[in-house]
């Protein structure tokens, strides 16, 4: 399973081309249009599970409309039992802090009330965000792209929660050194395609190298980590009974 990807953000083409490639997807959305997008390539492919939401890097005064466009897709389709890409960016976007605050409030709200779970950025915030989590007794979540502090990994194993490895490991030694550490069976990994990363262009198809980097930094085999981190995938998806 790709647990994060920008599927909408692609031609109808292209969708189908990784569609050929037989994974679940994640497909999270930036905004309210993007989750309309998403919610249609959902409603044509059964492999994939959408997630709706307002990105941190897209929230601006005019955030209540966007938040209530994404309510009125939930009401209006039962099927999306993920929120995201969602959360706070203290890095790249400091200067909107206050909007993206009233944002993930609304989002945890609603993942709480309807039993959602939350597909998390959390750029320079990851304190910020787990204590959200954990005051609003959030039951599941992935935390996308997880390079906070290696000493929040095992309370972040503790509440159930997962992180997730993409390509980037091939690169970004920080990164590297949480995945190390990161129990396995807290890992899902994903593509967030198709996000462009130090000259690396990310897509769905490189689920397999992410495996290989997993386990060399683990010191396992291919197959071993694959065989649990599908494990982990099916878990996740069948505590949100969408298998």
């Amino acid at each position: 399973m790709d647990a994060h990807c920008h599927l909408h953000e692609y031609g109808d083409d292209e969708v189908e081309s990784i569609m050929n490639l037989s994974m679940y997807i994640i497909a999270v959305s930036d905004n309210y249009n993007s989750s309309i997008r998403t919610v249609e390539i959902s409603k044509r492919y059964r492999l994939v599970i959408p997630a709706v939401g307002l990105h941190p890097w897209n929230v601006g005064p005019d955030y209540k409309s966007e938040i209530a466009g994404v309510e009125r897709l939930l009401s209006e389709n039962d099927m999306v039992r993920i929120l995201g890409e969602v959360g706070l960016d203290r890095k790249f976007r400091p200067h909107t802090t206050q909007y993206q605050d009233a944002v993930f409030r609304g989002f945890i709200e609603m993942a709480r009330e309807r039993g959602l779970a939350l597909n998390i950025h959390a750029a320079n915030a990851w304190i910020d965000v787990l204590n959200a989590l954990y005051r609003n007794d959030i039951p599941l979540a992935i935390l996308h792209w997880y390079t906070g502090p290696a000493d929040l990994v095992k309370d972040i194993a503790d509440r159930g929660y997962y992180i997730t490895a993409n390509p980037a490991l091939a690169v970004q030694q920080r990164y590297r050194d949480v995945v190390k550490v990161a129990p396995l069976d807290i890992m899902l990994v994903e593509s967030d395609a198709p996000y462009n990363y130090r000259g690396f262009v990310f897509h769905p198809r490189e689920i397999s190298a992410t495996f290989r980097y997993i386990a060399e930094l683990k010191g396992m085999s291919f197959d071993e980590v694959r065989k649990s981190i599908m494990e982990n995938s099916y878990k996740f998806l069948r505590t949100l009974r969408i298998l």
